[in-house]
């Protein structure tokens, strides 16, 4: 490997065509990287989506751009990585969501921290994730742990990863297009014996824009699409079995889990929410009643009596003491009577 990375990013896109310019651009902006951009339009029903992903190649000549036939987003993953594999340029691939992006240092940063663990087993590095827009802080990630990994998924998908390992684990499972195909890439790395190495700083950002993302809506499924990933890792998940009912266990009274109730709710974790919906109803009644009174103060200042008083009194505060005084005595006792 040389000192100045080499790496594809792959940028999928699905009717998020307002904010694929700002992936692409976040892409071209690596310091101390080669960069090429692979643009995959999976077959969007928005013409304006289509026109802005074609449209991203006027951004640099390392931008390209194809169109296809909805497939799913693992599909359209696979389909920028081999593009990468066809013009055989770059060690690393990259996988960004279009309203998503990197910063500046993303790719030499963790490019970095592969250097430092040099091992044949290492497939990947990964970084914390900032959350923006409608998402807050920042999800600080755990070190790699293959049993941790079993329980729930331990990283964002944007990561820096060896293209030789993407492809020895044969990319992503394209018939997974409902969620978990990260998960589930990780899963069958560490079940080659490869590992990630985690770098502790927020160089990938999550724009969460919306409140129905394709990952709040995996989580609505998470029993069936666990349940089918337990089923395609079987025997690993078989293998290490106590070691992931003790880890589950472990972290179910880290979260104040421990007591359920009889619809098989955590009874703290489901106080704790209602007492959030309270606070937040009491929130959105305050913002309610402060609207409210800042219309009636901008309809009171609009009342013609008040205006006149308003520039009454400026007349009057300019005015020396001993002659303004009586005069705004008068002011007052008169603006009482018109209002």
């Amino acid at each position: 490997m040389g000192e100045r990375p080499r790496a594809t990013v792959v940028i999928p896109c699905f009717n998020h065509g307002r904010f694929v310019a700002d992936a692409v651009r976040s892409a071209l902006a690596q310091h101390d990287a080669e960069v090429r951009v692979a643009v995959i339009d999976d077959g969007s029903t928005d013409p304006e989506t289509a026109a802005a992903c074609a449209a991203t190649v006027s951004l640099g000549p390392n931008v390209r751009a194809v169109r296809q036939d909805n497939r799913g987003l693992p599909a359209a993953r696979n389909a920028g990585a081999a593009i990468a594999r066809a013009e055989g340029f770059g060690e690393y691939l990259v996988f960004l969501d279009a309203d998503d992006w990197i910063e500046p240092k993303f790719v030499s940063r963790l490019h970095q921290a592969l250097l430092a663990d040099p091992a044949p087993d290492v497939s990947h590095a990964f970084c914390q994730e900032q959350l923006v827009e409608l998402g807050t802080g920042v999800w600080r990630v755990p070190e790699w742990d293959p049993i941790l990994l079993l329980v729930t998924n331990l990283h964002p998908v944007t990561a820096l990863i060896k293209r030789e390992a993407f492809e020895r684990a044969s990319g992503f499972d394209e018939s997974l297009t409902e969620g978990y195909e990260d998960w589930d890439f990780w899963i069958r790395l560490s079940a080659l014996g490869c590992r990630g190495v985690r770098v502790r700083e927020p160089l990938f950002v999550w724009r969460r824009h919306s409140d129905n993302t394709m990952a709040m809506a995996a989580a609505k499924r998470h029993a069936t699409l666990h349940g089918a990933m337990m089923e395609r890792h079987a025997e690993l998940y078989l293998r290490h079995a106590k070691a992931v009912i003790a880890l589950s266990n472990i972290l179910l009274r880290r979260a104040d889990a421990n007591w359920i109730d009889e619809n098989g709710e955590a009874i703290y974790v489901r106080d704790l929410r209602a007492r959030n919906c309270e606070l937040f109803d009491q929130h959105e009644a305050a913002t309610r009643r402060i609207a409210e009174l800042e219309q009636l103060v901008r309809e009171y200042e609009q009342k013609p009596a008040v205006r006149l008083s308003r520039a009454m009194f400026k007349v009057l505060d300019a005015m020396p003491r001993p002659v303004g005084e009586p005069m705004r005595a008068l002011a007052r006792w008169a603006r009482r009577r018109a209002l």
